[in-house]
């Protein structure tokens, strides 16, 4: 065979083998190009059929609330809680999740809440825990709840019929003193509850003063300051009694308060007036 033949056969073989490489590598990227696009329309089917999911779930009765449930609550009415809450029945369900979530404030009177949702049955159940109630106080247009965190709620219905009445009050004396209510809770529950009244009264040295009303017969006069000295109160009725001036029904706590070589209060016999 000559040499100029085996030239023309190789460069023969070499013009197929370009052209084989010419053709898998167009095969191959048809190959990609099919992928791309199919991977494009799988993405787009899901997307649209995502949105017509939600859009589908949106407009189902599983997608919105359909019953609210408050429990825990004695002195707050629904009512007002709901209305705190600002969620209503046929709100989208996502808006109890969100609430859920960020713990959203429930309003004044509510110390500790916590939604949980029921997503079959659309049920948003929110249970409150409420500031003690500490005191009612009167008024021609009803009588209002005073919670121990100042918080002023309208009277539903009359379950703490204990809760002592507060007389010559109004909401800007409470304002003014927020300290008030909340030492009120901290009195020792024996002796709050012998608390009839509490009655604010003149005393030209003091910027607020009390004569509290006692269920058995007694009257404390206090200032702010001094009002937690109501834990001493059992001892100072008992040392009265058994003292030889049992008619010193009016008790009044001493600015310097309570130690072990002072005692905490004085009792004399009440006016007239």
């Amino acid at each position: 065979m000559s040499r100029r033949r085996n030239v023309a056969q190789e460069d023969e073989t070499s013009v197929k083998n370009i052209q084989k490489k010419i053709r898998m590598e167009n095969r191959r990227k048809r190959r990609n190009r099919i992928k791309r696009i199919a991977r494009r329309v799988l993405t787009l089917t899901l997307i649209a059929s995502l949105i017509f999911a939600v859009y589908a779930f949106d407009k189902s009765k599983y997608s919105r609330i359909r019953e609210i449930e408050i429990k825990g609550n004695e002195a707050i009415s629904d009512a007002v809680i709901l209305e705190n809450l600002k969620i209503k029945k046929n709100d989208r369900i996502i808006k109890g999740l969100f609430y859920k979530l960020t713990g959203q404030d429930i309003g004044n009177g509510v110390a500790n809440s916590s939604i949980k949702l029921y997503y079959t049955k659309g049920l948003l159940s929110l249970t409150v825990e409420e500031y003690p109630v500490v005191a009612t106080l009167q008024g021609e247009k009803g009588n209002k709840y005073l919670f121990s965190d100042n918080y002023l709620g309208k009277v539903d219905n009359e379950i703490y019929s204990s809760a002592p009445i507060l007389t010559n009050f109004d909401e800007k004396l409470l304002t003014e003193h927020p300290k008030f209510s909340e030492k009120l809770s901290k009195i020792k529950t024996s002796t709050f509850n012998s608390i009839s009244e509490i009655t604010v009264v003149d005393e030209p040295l003091e910027d607020i003063y009390f004569k509290i009303t006692m269920n058995n017969g007694y009257f404390v006069f206090t200032n702010l300051t001094n009002l937690l000295l109501m834990d001493y109160y059992p001892d100072i009725v008992s040392g009265i009694q058994q003292g030889d001036k049992k008619d010193n029904r009016c008790i009044y706590f001493l600015d310097y308060g309570h130690t072990d070589e002072n005692q905490s209060a004085i009792a004399r016999p009440c006016s007239a007036d």
